[in-house]
């Protein structure tokens, strides 16, 4: 990789032909406003030469055999954040003090087996360390368990999904935009839950709901975004927890489940989503 003449620092230029670069865009989901094209053969890719540190907050883990298939959470982020340019900082809060909050440029706060509605001791100190991070405007994003826990430290109401159980791929429908994203009007993601968001956060804009899931994805501020969905879940790993969970979810919609798992998925681009919702400037 070359710099290109009148570039700046953290911007690289790259001998490119046509058919690699649909390929990037498939691969990556390279947005136009992060990748422009200055030639039929020349391509600039701004700001992957520093990798912005997103704090992971490590809740659980994967048991075994379905770790073995894509790795543990660490892993799944890891692979998911870097194909957008964020490096991933693991801090594993069960064993660990929570960090201080400027650690990192802003925090992944991903999925537990456990429920919000539990009174573990480690939830009570993280809800804590939620409700500092908010009111010092610290970049946060939340991912199934995580969107539920800021939710409910901000007043939403959680509680069990009416029609069960939440898996296999969902479709979650745009119902508001950011002026600093580019969404659809809709995304796919898969989705592994039995509690959710059922009202909407004080002061938070709702950006995505499904028929089964009403606050799908929703922003506080310039900084903060939570989903309910899995952005860092393959489809492999998925099929595992569901059939290892039949007895509890039931055959009929875990079947239902698995054979939505050949449709595609979104989770690059809403993972590029959070990312650049951390790097917006905080108003708090």
């Amino acid at each position: 990789m070359t710099k290109s003449p009148g570039c700046s620092h953290n911007t690289a230029a790259f001998m490119c032909s046509p058919w690699l670069w649909r390929g990037l865009q498939r691969e990556y989901a390279f947005p136009m406003s992060r990748v422009g094209r200055v030639a039929p053969s020349i391509v600039l890719v701004s700001d992957y030469s520093s990798p912005t540190r997103l704090g992971l907050l490590i809740l659980d883990s994967i048991d075994e055999p379905h770790r073995s298939i894509a790795g543990d959470y660490e892993q799944l982020f890891r692979d998911v954040f870097k194909r957008v340019g964020a490096e991933i900082v693991p801090v594993d809060v069960r064993r660990d003090a929570l960090p201080a909050h400027d650690d990192c440029s802003g925090w992944v706060i991903p999925g537990s087996r456990q429920s919000v509605l539990d009174d573990d001791s480690w939830i009570s100190e993280l809800r804590s360390w939620i409700s500092t991070a908010l009111e010092n405007g610290t970049p946060l994003a939340g991912v199934c368990f995580g969107h539920q826990l800021i939710a409910a430290e901000m007043g939403a109401q959680v509680g069990r999904a009416s029609g069960g159980w939440n898996i296999g791929v969902i479709d979650y429908e745009v119902t508001s935009n950011p002026p600093w994203l580019e969404m659809p009007d809709r995304y796919s993601l898969l989705a592994s839950h039995q509690d959710q968001v059922l009202t909407l956060p004080r002061g938070a804009e709702l950006l995505a709901t499904a028929p089964t899931c009403p606050v799908g994805a929703y922003t506080v501020g310039t900084n903060v975004m939570c989903i309910q969905g899995h952005i860092e879940f393959v489809p492999e790993l998925a099929a595992s927890l569901y059939r290892s969970r039949t007895e509890r979810i039931g055959s009929s919609a875990v079947e239902v489940a698995l054979g939505s798992l050949d449709r595609p998925l979104d989770r690059v681009e809403v993972a590029r989503w959070l990312l650049q919702t951390i790097q917006q400037p905080s108003i708090a």
